[in-house]
């Protein structure tokens, strides 16, 4: 959309607004510019890297690769960004530096804006490159008269118009990239997102919201044969039920799932793990229940204290939480650990090999690979030794850490470096020679404080059960 051209004042002309507006329209043009600018030296950053990458590994597919991973690596750090949203920002930057060098001008001119770009950036990934120049042409002609909410609608329209497949070669293409995502969220809640079909989104939805309605319809007549206006609160409670429509279709969908009551069932100890529905089991998660040493004593699994618990994998739960999945866990996971630090004790570093109970201790501590930035859990990482068992390094805690598989082949087949700088905590040097350091989810916990007169006496190392319940 063209930028508004200065008018002559009106009747209600106000000269601080009009600077201000001024000022914003100024602001949007030169924010434009950044933009195009930051592209530019994105793209510039990887092609110097590739073309200087060093051969590591004597193959030069390979040396490119973590070229490119590395200075991915880099890039998200000084950008502050994600790596995932990093790659996605170089793959825009290599388009408008390329095919696309027109729609990365007109950015640089505040013809357009970044959203626009974008858009046209997403559309022509879905059509062959011969068709990128005619498609960016009349897409611009469009982007600079329009806004960016008509303008999405309207290149999405071109796209399709100049597409050679039909709506159902491309439908089947796009099968191949549902998946599901599960993100944590704050207060022992989280998001699970759903990827796929977009019928069967819809009936999943229907179906879901049909389930609700019809048990909140047979609740209600329930509590009109029962006469719930004349009961007790917690009576009509109990034949009511409690939640919302929309709470009721995510209790609903979890059963559905995993075939787990939920409310007094689940309350009562329930220990199903088969779903009502055939062919549908209810897959328990790992669970280290853990009580930090010093402060919370193991009154907290029978009940006489309410310190929270970790869920691996997730992060804090609450205690009433932590002990019904204690109560239906198969096995829950011990580590002897020393009162004082929270290091593991009886481990023997002169062995290559990590003990099932240190990876537990290593997957505990660390939660989340350790790369800067990197958030993947660590229950689908590796073990790294940080200094190489074959170059003098140990296995014990402070010389382990928990790498995804692409970082933990990055630091192998790169130039970053890290080192142990004691309780867990890792110094990364980038290959531009920037310095990074990460510290363990878990922080180790700090010696006791005097104890007040009369109290108990310290108690020894803690434990964090494995057995079968009731232990």
């Amino acid at each position: 959309m063209k930028p508004a051209t200065s008018q002559a004042p009106g009747t209600g002309f106000d000269p601080v607004l009009d600077a201000d507006l001024a000022e914003l329209s100024s602001g949007a043009s030169l924010e434009c510019f950044v933009q195009a600018d930051r592209y530019r030296r994105i793209d510039s950053a990887v092609r110097r890297t590739v073309a200087i990458a060093d051969p590591l590994g004597g193959r030069p597919e390979l040396d490119e690769e973590f070229a490119r991973r590395s200075i991915t690596a880099e890039l998200a750090l000084i950008l502050r960004v994600h790596e995932r949203t990093m790659v996605a920002l170089i793959y825009e930057a290599t388009q408008l530096c390329g095919p696309f060098q027109n729609t990365l001008d007109d950015l640089a001119s505040g013809a357009i804006t970044l959203r626009h770009a974008r858009d046209i950036l997403a559309a022509a990934v879905l059509l062959p490159p011969v068709l990128h120049s005619r498609f960016e042409e009349q897409a611009l002609a469009k982007a600079r008269t329009m806004d960016a909410s008509a303008f999405r609608k309207a290149v999405a329209r071109l796209r399709d118009r100049m597409h050679p497949d039909s709506l159902t070669v491309r439908a089947e293409r796009s099968r191949a990239d549902r998946r599901m995502v599960f993100e944590p969220d704050a207060d022992g809640m989280a998001w699970l997102h759903l990827y796929l079909e977009g019928e069967k989104a819809l009936a999943i939805a229907t179906r879901v919201g049909d389930l609700a309605t019809a048990a909140q319809k047979e609740a209600a007549e329930a509590a009109e044969l029962a006469g719930a206006a004349s009961l007790d609160a917690p009576t009509a409670a109990g034949i009511l039920g409690s939640g919302t429509h929309a709470q009721l279709e995510v209790d609903i969908a979890a059963e559905l799932l995993l075939g787990l009551p939920e409310g007094p069932a689940a309350d009562a100890g329930a220990t199903t793990t088969r779903s009502h529905l055939p062919g549908i089991a209810f897959s328990r998660p790992e669970v280290f229940v853990a009580v930090p040493q010093l402060t919370i004593s193991i009154d907290t699994l029978i009940g006489t204290s309410e310190e929270p618990a970790e869920l691996h994998g997730y992060g804090p739960i609450d205690a009433d939480t932590a002990r019904r999945m204690v109560a239906q866990a198969p096995t829950l996971h011990r580590i002897l650990t020393d009162p004082v630090d929270g290091t593991p004790l009886q481990l023997d570093p002169t062995q290559y090999r990590l003990t099932a109970g240190l990876r537990r201790w290593i997957l505990y501590r660390d939660d989340i690979c350790r790369f800067p930035g990197c958030s993947r859990k660590a229950v689908y990482s590796e073990t790294d030794h940080t200094r190489a068992w074959g170059n003098g390094g140990w296995t014990a805690e402070d010389n382990l850490a928990c790498l995804c598989k692409k970082h933990h082949r990055l630091k192998h087949n790169s130039r970053w470096r890290v080192e142990q700088l004691g309780r867990g905590v890792l110094r990364w040097t980038s290959p531009s020679g920037r310095v990074y350091v990460t510290t363990p989810s878990r922080v180790q916990h700090s010696p006791p404080a005097p104890a007040p007169p009369g109290a108990k006496p310290a108690p020894e190392p803690r434990l964090v059960f494995d057995e079968t319940p009731p232990f």
